[in-house]
Parts: structure tokens; C-alpha cells; sequence
């Protein structure tokens, strides 16, 4: 700041200031976007749950592709089996191979959401390499 302008003087934004606002004002809409559309996906999900798919998925696939053939010992399942014991209680008879064809019917779907995911990272990268303000109005969800 000159000596010459006031402490309360704040001059006018440049254009590269600009167009870093507008780039970040367009991720922040398209990624609005992207959870409204993914949102209804895994809302009954706690995110704590969510930490445990992959696992889940590694697990099923696992255990299913032994179960075609059952040779050699079955593979470790210690989350599914965990939670295969907090599904059945007391009196519950959901097998392992039920619990296992449930989370990879859930996994085939979010796998297939995963196309929202990468609509979004394009998008983004567009913003990203935009050079001229009034282009980001081209790009949209």
C-alpha cells in the first residue's frame, strides 16, 4: 500500500482475481450439484459405515468367488462376519453368501454412480483451465 492511499483504500480486483472468484464461485455450484445427485445414494449411510465398503466389497467378492468352487479354506470375512453377527441378533439366519450378494448388489450401484464422480472432476478440471471469465458460464452441470 502507497503512502499516498488511505489504510481503508482497497483497490480494485484484477482480472486474474476475477477469474480465480469465478472459477471458485463454478466448483463450488457443480459440486453443489454432484452431492444433490449423489446424495439420495448413500443418505441412509453413516459416513462411519461408508469408511467400510471397500472393505465390505474385498471381503464379499472374496468369499463369493470361493463359495463357487470351495476349495482350499474360505477367505477372512472379519468385517462381514461382524456385521453378519449385529444383522442376525439372537434369532437371525442371513447367511454369509446373503450378506455378501447384498453388499456387492449396493457396491455394483455405487460403482455405477461413480460416472456422477467423474462428470464432476471434468467439469472441474474445465473450470480449472478456463482462461476467460465469461467462459465459465458455458460449463455447467
Amino acid at each position: 500500500m502507497s503512502a499516498a492511499q488511505p489504510t481503508w483504500f482497497t483497490p480494485p480486483k484484477t482480472a486474474a482475481e476475477k477469474l480465480a472468484d469465478a472459477q471458485a464461485a463454478k466448483i463450488q455450484q457443480i459440486n453443489a450439484a454432484y452431492t444433490e445427485q449423489v446424495q439420495p445414494l448413500v443418505k441412509d449411510y453413516p459416513d462411519i459405515e461408508q469408511a467400510t465398503w471397500i472393505a465390505q466389497e474385498i471381503e464379499a467378492r472374496a468369499y463369493l468367488a470361493w463359495h463357487v468352487d470351495q476349495h482350499g479354506a474360505a477367505p477372512a470375512t472379519p468385517v462381514l462376519d461382524n456385521i453378519l453377527t449385529g444383522r442376525n441378533g439372537d434369532g437371525g439366519s442371513e447367511t454369509l453368501q446373503e450378506l455378501s450378494q447384498a453388499v456387492l448388489e449396493n457396491a455394483d450401484m455405487f460403482t455405477h454412480a461413480q460416472q456422477l464422480t467423474g462428470k464432476r472432476q471434468r467439469l472441474v478440471k474445465q473450470v480449472r483451465e478456463t482462461k476467460v471469465e465469461e467462459a465459465l458460464d458455458g460449463i455447467s452441470w
